[in-house]
Order: C-alpha cells, then sequence, then structure tokens
C-alpha cells in the first residue's frame, strides 16, 4: 500500500493548462463528428439543396449543444456546401448545371494526371482493398447505387490522397462534392457509377500504369459528362 501511494505521488499531476489542452480536443472531436454527421446529411441528399439550416432543431436532434453545430455550420458555409440567405438564415447550396460542368471541367483538367501520379505511390494494401469492394458490387447482380457511390468516393478519395500535391488533393474533394450534390439534387434516379469504368481504373492503378490511369480517368470523367447531359437535355430538365 505504502509503494502504491508513493508511486502515486511520483505521478505527474494535471496542470490547469493540460486540463485545458483536453477540454479543447474533446471540444474539436464534437465538432468534427457534428460536421461529418451534417455533411453526410448534405452528400446523400437527406438535406436536399435549399433546406433551410435551423441551427437550435438541428443541434437537439443530433443532441449536442448549439456551439459545435454553429461551428460545423460555419465550416461547411466556409467550403461552399450550405449558403447564407440574409444575415441571419442558412440553406444547403443548390448546385446549377453550370456549377456542375465547371466542377468536371476543373477535375477534367487535373484528376487524369493525379490518377498517373497516383498509380506509382498507392500502396498495394489499399488497392486490394478497393479490389475486394468492386468485386462485391458485382454487376451482374443487382446492388443498390448507394454501393457504387460509396466505392466511387473510395476510388477517387485514394486518388487524391496518394497524388503527392495537398492543393490537388483539396480541389479534387471540393470539386468531387460539388458534382456529387448536383447529382443527388438533380438526378437521384440515375444510375451509379460505371462499374466497367472503375475496373479499368482500378486495373491502371493496380498494374502501375500511369499513362493507362490518365486515359482510363479521362474517360470515366467524359462518360460522366456525357451521361448527365443526355438525362437532362432528353427530359428538358434545368
Amino acid at each position: 500500500m505504502t509503494d502504491m501511494v508513493a508511486e502515486s505521488s511520483r505521478r505527474p499531476r494535471k496542470t490547469g493548462r493540460s486540463r485545458a489542452k483536453t477540454a479543447s480536443s474533446i471540444a474539436r472531436s464534437l465538432t468534427d463528428a457534428t460536421y461529418e454527421h451534417v455533411l453526410d446529411l448534405i452528400l446523400s441528399r437527406r438535406l436536399p439543396g435549399n433546406t433551410i439550416i435551423q441551427e437550435r432543431r438541428m443541434a437537439e436532434e443530433l443532441g449536442v449543444s448549439r456551439t459545435p453545430m454553429r461551428e460545423a455550420l460555419g465550416r461547411l458555409e466556409g467550403e461552399g456546401l450550405i449558403v447564407r440567405h440574409g444575415p441571419r438564415t442558412l440553406a444547403v447550396r443548390l448546385v446549377s448545371l453550370e456549377e456542375f460542368l465547371q466542377s468536371l471541367e476543373l477535375r477534367l483538367l487535373i484528376e487524369p494526371h493525379a490518377a498517373s501520379v497516383s498509380a506509382l505511390h498507392i500502396p498495394d494494401d489499399r488497392l486490394a482493398e478497393l479490389r475486394r469492394s468492386l468485386r462485391s458490387i458485382d454487376p451482374r447482380q443487382d446492388h443498390p447505387p448507394a454501393m457504387h457511390w460509396v466505392f466511387d468516393d473510395n476510388l477517387h478519395g485514394a486518388v487524391g490522397e496518394y497524388c503527392k500535391n495537398d492543393l490537388t488533393a483539396n480541389t479534387l474533394l471540393a470539386m468531387r462534392r460539388l458534382t456529387k450534390m448536383f447529382e443527388r439534387q438533380h438526378l437521384p434516379e440515375r444510375t451509379a457509377p460505371g462499374w466497367k469504368e472503375h475496373d479499368e481504373i482500378l486495373s491502371a492503378l493496380e498494374t502501375r500504369d500511369g499513362a493507362r490511369a490518365r486515359r482510363a480517368m479521362a474517360e470515366h470523367l467524359k462518360t460522366a459528362r456525357k451521361n448527365v447531359l443526355e438525362i437532362i437535355l432528353g427530359g428538358a430538365r434545368l
């Protein structure tokens, strides 16, 4: 018992500064979790475009105080995913066709190059994980579109993560969010991204063929643009 008391007396005590740092870390974690939850609501279309954000009500629904909710909404506003309608009103951004096409145009300029670079750097275990995920959505069977969209996010996310350029990665993330928001807001019935296109991109990454990865990514993005325009023009939408 004496030894335990002595040992306890030698343990460093938390100072006011360390307690403040711990509290700050907890607050940041809560804000991050709130941000991720609201972001998912937006990208999954559970919060459609032009939906008015009621800070107090949303905080109550998520079981958090208004402080982390306010900070999370501030981040989303800074990223352009929610917009301000007047001094006190926030709403989910409604992405226009023009914004979609501009975002896709920018992706076409930089994402094929990012794919060619990432082909040399994505770890084997990450590629194996992507391959297992793609096999689980065999095109000969019916799968919920959400499964295809999850793979789409993971594949493009890996390309951005390993393109060795933080600015490129952040730009691609922002542009992919806009294109995804547009499709979920205006074309919820559109079929999921093509399995064969994803397979070609992944095969190029697996063989470490940068030129092939560049071509496959460019073709994938051009096909996405073509399909969306055909749906919109064919249905005289927007």
